[in-house]
């Protein structure tokens, strides 16, 4: 991927109708033996379109035109990660601990907001980080966004999320307390933090955050141990993100990824078995060589004898 004079990316490809059919400022410029070169217009809407094909390393253009707010530089990995989501209206962000997702993530919300794409988001999140990572990060790198914790009894919560403030924190159990009020309130972008507490879909916490994010266009959810006890983990985050593509149900899930305990011993069983068989066939065949042996011993001796 190649950008040119940042307002074009150049790709090859062998198959360009697959990008000219989907994005409409494109075109072929130039053909080598086997690949074509494909202009495309270096927009978000078309900078989406690509990734949507799947196509590796689309730049967002929150490169290009973002100017980066708060007291801090980002690092490499935090453009990565912002240039990523801006492509992406329902994705997952499985960076590590302490690499500043936090950060990664208002910056994206703030692009995006800037270009009118979005106007409210709502930060799910635990009861901990609520203001010392969430809002402090928020005065940290977007002064200029308006942000209220949403804490306390039912009637402040609602009052809260009724003020209209940009950028909305609450905690995980806090979302039932003001469900039809996250419904109404208009957010655009709901932000799960520590997301591997909605890894459960049989949960009341689970099926309360489906309801609401089915009426959302767009979903982030982050967390650095997607799959910290077993894959099985992963299922119900997967049915959040993108219902369409993972397994409708959770057997067929399980044992796609997992073995069956019934079927190891099985295993194990026929393993066994057939080991055992074969030191059979070994003590058998070491017994025939020896008795094929005793037998040529005995008919040379009564030959010598004869003579």
């Amino acid at each position: 991927m190649e950008i040119l004079n940042k307002i074009a990316l150049l790709l090859n490809t062998s198959r360009p109708e697959l990008v000219t059919d989907k994005i409409k400022e494109s075109k072929v410029v130039g053909k080598t033996e086997s690949l074509y070169k494909v202009a495309v217009r270096w927009g978000l809407d078309e900078a989406r379109k690509l990734a949507a094909l799947r196509i590796k390393n689309v730049p967002s253009p929150i490169k290009r035109d973002y100017e980066w707010t708060g007291k801090f530089a980002p690092y490499d990995h935090q453009r990565e990660t912002s240039s990523f989501l801006t492509l992406h209206r329902k994705a997952f962000c499985f960076n590590e601990q302490g690499t500043g997702k936090t950060a990664s993530v208002i910056w994206s919300a703030d692009y995006l907001m800037k270009l009118g794409e979005i106007n409210r988001v709502l930060v799910i999140c635990p009861l901990s980080i609520m203001k010392s990572a969430w809002q402090e990060d928020l005065f940290k790198f977007a002064t200029h966004r308006s942000c209220s914790v949403a804490h306390g009894d039912a009637k402040a919560r609602k009052k809260i999320l009724a003020a209209g403030a940009e950028f909305v924190i609450i905690n995980f159990d806090g979302v039932a307390i003001v469900e039809d009020e996250i419904k109404n309130g208009g957010f655009d972008l709901i932000v799960v933090d520590e997301a591997n507490a909605y890894k459960n879909p049989q949960t009341n916490r689970w099926k309360i955050l489906k309801r609401i994010t089915d009426r959302v266009e767009w979903l982030w959810m982050l967390t650095g141990t997607p799959a910290a006890q077993s894959p099985l983990d992963a299922y119900g985050l997967a049915k959040l993100v993108n219902p369409q593509k993972a397994p409708k149900f959770y057997g067929h899930y399980r044992d796609s990824v997992m073995y069956k305990e019934t079927h190891k011993k099985l295993y194990i069983i026929f393993y066994n078995l057939l080991f055992g068989l074969r030191k059979i066939s070994v003590w058998i065949c070491r017994r025939l060589h020896t008795s094929i042996e005793n037998h040529h011993l005995l008919h040379s001796r009564k030959s010598i004898m004869k003579s």
